[in-house]
């Protein structure tokens, strides 16, 4: 009989971009055997129509943590009798939830006191976060099944449909197909990584009118009324505000049609690594050694001089013109010259 499989994808987009290269492989290293992947509902979207899974199991986002979360995803999974699965995050509750389940082999990294609950629990690469994401999720698959896997970065393969819904929503907001703009991505989840709706808006003004391009600015739905105001502060009928109005393969979409993507590291940044689409990145709070997007054309802003430097904190605690310096720091000419740099190379 062949092997029932499951991995526990990771709660965010961009570790679930991350997190391709490991699914891809995982089947492969268990010929016969069928995959499952267990992600929140507004994920998994991604993954659909990826030859290398069998299966997906959509959840609820709000049982992603805590001890009720446990339940109500043991709940999912009980009866499945799953052989092997692999907890991609490193919390406490997620290995709970493959433990009470009954998945016979688990296999994780040992983080946040889990130890006990993983049949095959791996010690995390030394110095901690040493290691990009990306490789460190394939390294787990490699290390358990002790096969010589080659490490590829993330790739997203868009359908024909995928891409003609992209291209019908451009069109609706007035972009033919082949017409260049760039995507911006203008407001970070968080809020130490915010680099300010003035800036985005002095930036979008600029690649209007210095080299003719139309911006599309992307975001969640929350996002919508700070990009209405971008739009409307750059006073130029070439810019569009798509927050909340896309599906994740619908950006992936729109994103492959783009000349360049400017932003945080965030999740749409790594969808646009993903579909190969050079992108501009502002780098603060976040480590880019263990999360930048792994595109093939990069450009990183990042003040490698500061102290206080990739604090993978949300809230900066700095006080004074020392507050949110890694992002404040950071000048519309830098982003501008970055971007002038990879659009020559385009």
């Amino acid at each position: 009989m062949s092997k029932k499989l499951i991995i526990r994808a990771p709660n965010h987009l961009g570790d679930c971009v991350l997190a391709l290269p490991m699914i891809n492989e995982t089947r492969e290293c268990y010929p016969g055997a069928t995959l499952t992947v267990l992600v929140p509902e507004k994920l998994g979207e991604l993954f659909e129509n990826n030859q290398a899974i069998d299966r997906l199991i959509k959840f609820p986002g709000q049982h992603a943590h805590g001890l009720a979360g446990v339940f109500k995803l043991r709940e999912f999974i009980k009866d499945e009798e799953f052989d092997i699965g692999y907890v991609l995050p490193p919390s406490f509750s997620s290995a709970s939830v493959f433990k009470l389940s009954g998945v016979k082999e688990r296999i994780g990294y040992i983080a946040d006191g889990r130890r006990l609950l993983l049949t095959k629990p791996l010690p995390l690469p030394e110095p901690i976060n040493s290691c990009h994401r990306s490789e460190l999720y394939f390294n787990m698959l490699k290390r358990a099944t002790g096969q010589g896997l080659t490490f590829a970065k993330p790739k997203i393969f868009l359908s024909d449909e995928d891409m003609a819904r992209g291209q019908k929503l451009l069109k609706d907001f007035g972009i033919e197909n082949g017409e260049k703009f760039a995507a911006i991505a203008f407001r970070a989840v968080g809020e130490s990584r915010r680099w300010g709706m003035g800036n985005y808006m002095e930036l979008t003004k600029r690649l209007i009118s210095e080299h003719g391009l139309k911006v599309v600015l992307i975001g969640k739905d929350d996002d919508r009324l700070e990009g209405d105001k971008i739009a409307a502060g750059a006073g130029s009928t070439s810019v569009f505000n798509l927050s909340g109005k896309t599906g994740v393969r619908e950006l992936a979409s729109v994103l492959t049609q783009a000349s360049a993507f400017i932003g945080n590291d965030s999740g749409a940044a790594h969808l646009a690594a993903a579909v190969g689409t050079p992108v501009v990145v502002l780098s603060g709070a976040d480590d880019p050694k263990e999360t930048s997007p792994l595109a093939s054309q990069k450009k990183l802003l990042y003040l490698s001089e500061l102290e206080c430097i990739s604090c993978v904190k949300n809230k900066c605690e700095l006080k004074g013109d020392a507050y949110m310096q890694c992002m404040t720091g950071i000048s519309v000419e830098m982003v501008m010259k970055s971007f002038n740099e990879i659009h020559t190379g385009i």
